[in-house]
């Protein structure tokens, strides 16, 4: 057990309980992912479910006894975004900002939206409302997938006789068109999309398991496996809800936050001061876990991002485009590369790049992001770390590397965030321009036809934070099968 100590004024100290085992990961982990206190945002409520955080920078949330839905500032300050949201549980923002919904006591799935000011929401859309002419049991999580449709759970946590004869897991495609794609698990509660769309992982809360399957298709899955069983003694009943990092990392709301990696190895358990029923990531960097738990409402500071929201939902234009991300193929030396389309290829500013890309700028950042690949180099992987290291302040510098391997080669991911000197101009002038808040990944790829390439993404926080995984899946990395690299 290691104890992380904290400032005690309206925030709690962080209890990272590590159960060992020889599959569970060192406390030092756990330590890498939190960045500080587990600090009360808002109480007051009845019972507090479904973080969602919107693009348009803030969070929703559930209030559930009180039939409302809240929309909380970053500064704290709040305003019930929705007055009768019909027993609202779970939420799911996309990009567009959208907002969908399972309402539990209308019994259907549907689209909400923000009304003009921003303030408040309204129906945009119902969904679905039954399946095979019968209604739903009481709709209660949902989870955004890669082809424009969503998952949904389906428990009875109602007195009156289900309206399904099974308490099942469903897909509603872009189309609309709802399928049930789990039947034999006892109470379905949280549920995931992996940020690859390869996975999909659903809370069985009444046998403390998380399920995971392959997803082959829009609604298309393979037989599930347990990844994860919560002990009877340490973490109760669950898990409820679950959220993602960027990492793959799993956060399941059981007695306490247990986070999982990929695979279901435990890393640690974080203590809330009330027992959670849900939680995801926020805030203008992504780097907030918000934590629902019984009547208040928590966030945690934390080092990793979360995965970033998907493009857009059921029912909504351009949302069936299928597959991940749209992609073209590029050439460049012995690679071949799968680049987002949405990124701009611009001709190279100097003879040392093979290729340049200009990334959309995100909602609320002011710059776009910037790709370059250049090479064949020499020098070892340690001097060139070393030198992009070297380009960021070490006051407020944040760093974490790991390393990979590809069917191309192999590779190590150097990620660092703070203050950057960004080189300028003619490399021979040495020129820099000084951005704060900046974020860079930096990829030294060392290709199996020989030579070493160099991946280099920047730009502010926000920007680099949503392209992280279309930088992965350009050369095929996979951020859930990444070990740590250290300079020796």
């Amino acid at each position: 057990m290691r104890l992380l100590r904290y400032s005690a004024h309206k925030s709690f100290a962080l209890l990272a309980c590590l159960v060992c085992s020889t599959t569970s990961t060192t406390a030092a982990d756990l330590a890498d992912l939190v960045a500080g206190d587990v600090k009360q945002v808002m109480s007051d409520c009845k019972f507090t479910e479904g973080p969602a955080w919107h693009p348009d920078g803030y969070l929703l949330f559930t209030d559930i006894p009180n039939n409302r839905i809240v929309r909380v500032l970053p500064d704290g300050s709040h305003n019930d975004w929705m007055t009768d949201s019909q027993g609202a549980n779970g939420l799911m923002c996309d990009q567009q900002g959208n907002v969908y919904a399972a309402q539990g006591d209308a019994q259907r799935v549907v689209r909400l939206k923000a009304t003009a000011s921003g303030e408040t929401g309204e129906l945009a859309d119902v969904l679905t409302g039954e399946f095979e002419g019968k209604p739903f049991n009481k709709p209660n999580d949902l989870a955004l997938d890669t082809f424009g449709g969503l998952y949904f759970t389906d428990p009875n946590y109602s007195p009156k006789d289900p309206a399904q004869p099974v308490e099942g897991v469903y897909y509603l495609s872009a189309e609309k068109k709802v399928t049930r794609v789990v039947d034999d698990l006892p109470r379905p509660n949280g549920v995931l999309v992996s940020a690859d769309g390869k996975h999909l992982y659903v809370a069985n809360i009444n046998l403390r398991k998380i399920m995971r399957y392959e997803i082959v298709g829009p609604g298309q899955i393979s037989s599930g496996e347990v990844i994860f069983t919560g002990d009877e003694s340490l973490d109760g009943g669950g898990p409820d809800g679950m959220s993602l990092d960027e990492q793959g990392n799993i956060y399941a709301t059981y007695k306490s936050l247990v986070v999982l990696n990929a695979d279901g190895e435990l890393i640690g358990r974080i203590e809330v001061p009330e027992n959670p029923a849900n939680c995801t990531f926020g805030g203008p960097d992504n780097k907030t876990l918000y934590v629902t738990a019984r009547t208040s409402l928590y966030s945690i500071p934390m080092q990793v991002a979360g995965i970033a929201l998907r493009a857009a939902g059921p029912g909504v234009t351009g949302a069936a485009e299928p597959g991940v991300t749209k992609t073209r193929e590029f050439k460049a030396g012995p690679l071949t590369l799968q680049v987002p389309e949405s990124w701009k290829q611009e001709p190279p500013s100097n003879r040392l790049r093979l290729a340049q890309f200009t990334i959309p700028a995100a909602e609320g950042d002011d710059t776009e992001a910037e790709l370059v690949l250049s090479g064949p180099f020499g020098g070892t992987a340690q001097d060139n770390v070393q030198r992009w290291i070297g380009q960021f302040d070490e006051e407020g510098r944040e760093l974490k590397m790991t390393k990979g391997e590809t069917e191309q080669g192999d590779y190590i991911l150097v990620d660092l965030s703070g203050t950057y000197h960004k080189s300028v101009g003619p490399p021979i002038r040495r020129q820099t321009k000084t951005i704060p808040d900046a974020r860079m990944l930096g990829v030294m790829f060392m290709a199996n036809e020989g030579g070493n390439y160099f991946f280099k993404l920047d730009g502010p926080q926000k920007t680099v934070s949503g392209a992280a995984e279309g930088l992965r899946q350009s050369f095929g990395g996979d951020a859930s099968k990444e070990t740590e690299y250290t300079l020796e």
